[in-house]
């Protein structure tokens, strides 16, 4: 089901599974907007792959909307098109690129931005980086490394960008160089009462679990209103 990985901190560079990406996008609940943007991408990016083309990617929306789970799968549809030389995905988010110490937080950044080199770099709250009116903040340090390795390593891997819709349009505002480097925004709308029931199904049968029909509407009913 399409729901957002647990982990926001840690830094996973794991190896995409093996199951066809293309179908498992199909079959994730709702998205269509999602999914049509996802393919026009892809062939974008397949008829200019010898080009150095800029790929990365800006994300938005609210959490639990499959951010997460979208972004490794275009990042393994983009390596079996040929287009990322890896399937390696990198998770990562501002305590992961940031160090509480001067001229550490550059090294850090690069060494992340090396392991997802190849394939993709996934930031979540990335709009974290920056902090509004702070000067001491070291996430600008981040963000100089990032933009730097977004512009000189175009086509080499795939940036993605994810987070709430104003908080990311602040980010991007605050640093211009964020819009000349992000080629493609894409919206991930919340789910309907409806498309929950679906996802809880699937997660139930997941766990081979069994729930009242009555139940689950209610359950989902409960979680809708407490947290839309």
């Amino acid at each position: 089901p399409a729901t957002e990985s647990g982990s926001h901190s840690n830094n996973n560079n794991n190896k995409q599974p093996s199951k066809d990406a293309n179908k498992e996008l199909d079959e994730l609940v709702g998205l269509s907007s999602v999914k049509q943007e996802l393919k026009r991408i892809k062939a974008y990016a397949v008829k200019n792959k010898d080009r150095n083309i800029n790929i990365h990617m800006a994300f938005l929306g609210n959490p639990g909307t499959g951010k997460t789970v979208v972004a490794r799968l275009i990042g393994q549809i983009l390596y079996e098109a040929g287009v990322l030389k890896n399937n390696n995905f990198v998770e990562c988010s501002r305590e992961t690129l940031i160090s509480m110490y001067i001229g550490e937080t550059a090294i850090k950044t690069k060494k992340v931005i090396a392991e997802a080199m190849g394939g993709v770099l996934f930031i979540d709250e990335a709009y974290s980086l920056y902090q509004k009116g702070s000067e001491k903040d070291f996430g600008k340090e981040a963000i100089v490394e990032l933009l730097k390795a977004m512009e000189d390593s175009r086509g080499e891997f795939c940036c993605i960008m994810a987070g709430y819709n104003n908080e990311m349009m602040e980010l991007f505002e605050a640093n211009p160089g964020f819009k000349s480097r992000v080629q493609f925004f894409i919206n991930f709308p919340d789910y309907s009462e409806t498309e929950l029931t679906e996802i809880g199904k699937l997660m139930l049968k997941n766990m081979d679990y069994t729930m009242d029909d009555e139940a689950l509407r209610l359950a989902i009913k409960i979680a809708y209103n407490k947290h839309k």
